[in-house]
């Protein structure tokens, strides 16, 4: 492409001509790059050990375990999909050599968006999953219903899916933008602009519908507890414990919950503020000296949504061991940090019989001995 002659200073990559792998990767991108590739790897960890953790802990139902599982998947494969963005760009900072290929970003874009909506969209499935043992709570415990979270699990990967798809069927409305000016083929934005304004409409919608059904659930489950009458017959055991594990469990997530809210919000935030920037510079290119400004040379201002993302990555696990005393303890478990252990106290031993062989009588008398000589005193 040739370049364009400007007075413009000629680090302006959007809009001047060709630079060398080492130049259109800045120094701000590398930096930010490294920053959450560090995070990423603790959240991988974290998310790793939190799925150890909850298949193997019996204070959820299995149901319920499933589906925070494949939420921590989600963030794991979107790790990975980030992963393959910022390598290939941090080699092209550091070697001056581009190893990516437009196929290869494509990709990777993919797997990213796709995980990003799959967390997104798990708290909804949650939710639909404590429903379903809330309306079903005589016989969701006895009869193991497992199907719900196998369908829920297939739909929360199914539809970033079909939006990948779609993404790629309405490639003829991509932002044609960052395929004129100079780019590495992973700082090509891929999503286009119609799937740019569905994935925001997903994350508010999945805000909405998560905050609303969780708290239509939680008081359902207090009425139905509230309600003396199912409690006097032995055949409603099973309800019963039903009852209480949903507002068990329920409660124990409104703190996830909580912070979902926190990083949705801050990811709508920063989504809205790129898009208007790239608009601006879409629409009208000469107002690239703002853009720069506010946007950064780089578009570094783009890549604090992957900064909060890696971020709610190390969150999620923390809050939910920090909130589920149970979970804490099988973290414990996992590497090897068990301060639960029973220490047993130093035993007096009863004056003439070994402690272990002594007669049940003989210590029952010395134990009220005891008892008497210290009243006495």
């Amino acid at each position: 492409m040739s370049e364009i002659v400007t007075s413009t200073p000629k680090y302006m990559r959007y809009v001047l001509g060709n630079f060398t792998p080492a130049e259109m990767v800045t120094d701000g991108n590398f930096l930010i790059y490294s920053v959450e590739m560090g995070l990423l790897t603790i959240g991988v960890l974290e998310n790793l050990c939190m799925i150890v953790a909850v298949m193997s802990t019996s204070a959820l139902h299995l149901n319920l375990r499933i589906l925070i599982c494949n939420c921590c998947i989600g963030f794991i494969l979107m790790a990975a999909g980030r992963a393959m963005i910022a390598i290939p760009l941090c080699i092209a900072h550091l070697r001056d050599v581009d190893i990516s290929s437009h196929a290869w970003c494509f990709v990777a874009n993919a797997v990213h968006h796709s995980s990003a909506d799959s967390v997104c969209l798990s708290f909804v499935f949650i939710m639909l999953e404590r429903t379903a043992g809330t309306i079903w709570s005589k016989d969701y415990e006895k009869i193991k219903i497992h199907i719900f979270p196998c369908v829920f699990a297939f739909l929360q990967w199914l539809i970033p899916m079909s939006m990948i798809l779609g993404n790629y069927l309405d490639r003829a409305n991509r932002m044609h933008y960052f395929l004129e000016y100079p780019h590495l083929p992973c700082q090509v934005e891929y999503l286009t602009p119609s799937m740019f304004i569905i994935t925001i409409f997903i994350i508010l919608i999945g805000f909405i519908a998560s905050v609303v059904g969780m708290t239509v659930v939680y008081k359902k489950n207090i009425s139905k507890y509230n309600a003396r009458e199912i409690w006097f017959t032995n055949s409603n055991l099973s309800e019963r414990y039903q009852i209480s594990e949903n507002i068990r469990s329920t409660h124990l997530l409104f703190p996830l919950l909580l912070l979902m809210l926190v990083f949705s919000i801050l990811s709508v935030a920063v989504l809205v503020y790129g898009g208007y920037w790239v608009g601006v510079m879409t629409k009208k290119p000469t107002r690239f000296e703002e853009v720069v400004k506010w946007f950064g040379r780089g578009g570094e201002a783009a890549q604090l949504f992957d900064i909060i993302t890696a971020i709610y990555t190390i969150s999620f696990p923390i809050c939910a061991f920090k909130c589920h005393p149970n979970l804490f303890r099988r973290l414990r478990r996992v590497i090897g940090w068990n301060s639960y252990a029973v220490r047993p106290m130093n035993l007096n031993e009863i004056p003439g019989f070994e402690l272990t062989t002594a007669p049940i009588r003989t210590q029952t008398e010395y134990h009220f001995q005891e008892l008497s000589r210290q009243w006495n005193v």
